[in-house]
């Protein structure tokens, strides 16, 4: 009888189960793979829908193997761990360690959320390689003095620079349980600028629509102290907020509209340094396509849904607007 291949995925989603069993946390065992944490998650969620049983239960002090994750971390792990040692073997009788220089640039968002878990895992593979991370406030930096490799929401269009899509992030309106609780939910876009009138509010885009904001920033961990502190409701991009969403401290309003944001990997093209082609080999094995900071319409309507429940009643909910609304 012929064997499947086991794909790619579901091998590295045992890989993260085996090592969140050993630790007794997933947010080690991604920071001991060198992805995130949200990463992690989606992984596990997924072949625990695609097994169609639970493998872990998960509170916010433990986590533990249920009966059938227990049965798979046994029956996978001598597999695994031969799989690694033949690996280990090949890369070390291959493997040379980087030396030089290497320059990054990538929006500060990108860098504390998506690009520090794999520089540090890269880095430990390359300790003689000099590694200088620049931080910059655009979405979209460009390609500029000793930088090598660039991190950008939207490919860039010059013809000496290759880019590739690395993965897909949300733009999402969220607020804090406590400002639904005193608001509820606005029916609309319009309806939350009008309540918010003399408040400070993002700059946002709906679809094909822009809306000029009374106060405009750049700043994503400004944009989350308001949304967190329950003064207005937010949009903000999935990358920074999907730990607050996990955690209950924020709740996604996909009802108001929700957008993407392509976040590409780009380098000069032609001669490529050993270094460049190293990281970004490194950088989309571990990310390309990932859907960890893009969680499903279903699933944030469920989170929606699930948060506004204790919302204040039809009659209340419109004295609240007609107040909000008043002159």
């Amino acid at each position: 009888m012929a064997v499947m291949p086991t794909p790619m995925r579901e091998l590295r989603a045992l890989a993260t189960l085996l090592k969140a069993a050993e630790l007794g946390s997933l947010t080690n065992a991604a920071a001991d793979q060198g992805i995130t944490p949200q990463a992690a998650s989606k992984t596990l969620a997924q072949l625990e829908r695609q097994l169609g049983v639970k493998l872990l239960e998960r509170t916010t002090r433990r986590l533990a193997l249920t009966p059938e994750g227990q049965v798979l971390v046994d029956a996978s792990r001598p597999a695994l761990e031969a799989m690694n040692a033949a690996l280990d073997a090949v890369r070390k009788a291959s493997f040379k360690p980087l030396t030089g220089h290497l320059s990054i640039a990538a929006p500060r968002m990108v860098v504390s959320t998506v690009l520090a878990p794999v520089v540090d895992a890269f880095s430990a593979l390359h300790p003689k390689l000099n590694l200088h991370v620049r931080s910059v406030d655009q979405a979209t930096p460009a390609i500029q003095g000793e930088d090598e490799v660039c991190f950008s929401f939207g490919s860039m269009l010059e013809q000496d620079v290759s880019s590739t899509f690395l993965l897909e992030a949300l733009l999402l309106y969220c607020a804090s349980p406590g400002y639904l609780a005193k608001h509820g939910v606005p029916r609309s876009v319009e309806a939350l600028f009008a309540r918010q009138a003399g408040a400070p509010v993002p700059e946002v885009r709906t679809g094909s629509r822009e809306r000029e904001p009374m106060l405009s920033t750049n700043d994503d961990q400004f944009e989350l102290q308001i949304a967190r502190s329950g003064r207005m409701a937010m949009q903000l991009i999935s990358l920074t907020a999907m730990p607050y969403i996990e955690d209950g401290t924020l709740v996604p309003l996909p009802s108001l509209g929700v957008d993407s944001a392509h976040l590409f990997i780009c380098h000069y093209s032609g001669e490529v340094l050993p270094q460049v082609s190293a990281f970004v080999e490194f950088a989309l094995d571990r990310l390309q396509g990932s859907q960890a900071f893009a969680p499903s319409e279903t699933r944030l309507a469920a989170l929606e849904r699930a948060a506004t429940r204790r919302r204040p009643s039809p009659k209340s909910f419109r004295r609240l607007e007609a107040t909000s609304l008043a002159p």
